[in-house]
């Protein structure tokens, strides 16, 4: 039985870094990549419409932090149930963000803010983190 291939969109902003990721992705044979497309493509929900991937990777460097931050937020507000995965170069570390969307009652509200869990954000947080200022 042959296995149905993910099909992948690449983005980002550092080319460098999106090259090896590139050519690390397109090795695997169980994984379809599309693009890679540019961190500030304007059309971005109508491509990803066009091209329907089961994941979006999204590449970044420092100074463009807070795109990435607006573009996964925007990608998962449109599209709940397709994953976007994060990937610096500051860090050794990827993210992986899904949404979950739940009922808007007061005491499914109430539930699922008790039932999150039980970690502790803070543990990792970088303090004095600022953001930089558009010009």
């Amino acid at each position: 039985m042959q296995r149905v291939k993910r099909r992948v969109l690449l983005i980002c902003s550092h080319h460098l870094f999106g090259e090896s990721l590139e050519t690390i992705l397109r090795r695997v044979d169980d994984m379809e990549l599309l693009g890679p497309m540019e961190l500030s493509q304007e059309n971005i929900h109508a491509r990803l419409f066009e091209l329907r991937p089961d994941a979006v990777i999204v590449v970044d460097e420092g100074e463009n932090r807070m795109n990435v931050s607006s573009l996964t937020s925007a990608i998962l507000q449109q599209f709940p149930s397709l994953p976007v995965i994060s990937a610096g170069l500051e860090q050794n570390i990827f993210r992986v963000f899904s949404a979950h969307t739940l009922p808007a009652r007061s005491s499914d509200f109430v539930e699922a803010i008790l039932n999150l869990p039980p970690s502790n954000p803070w543990e990792a947080a970088q303090p004095g983190f600022q953001p930089k200022p558009k010009p």
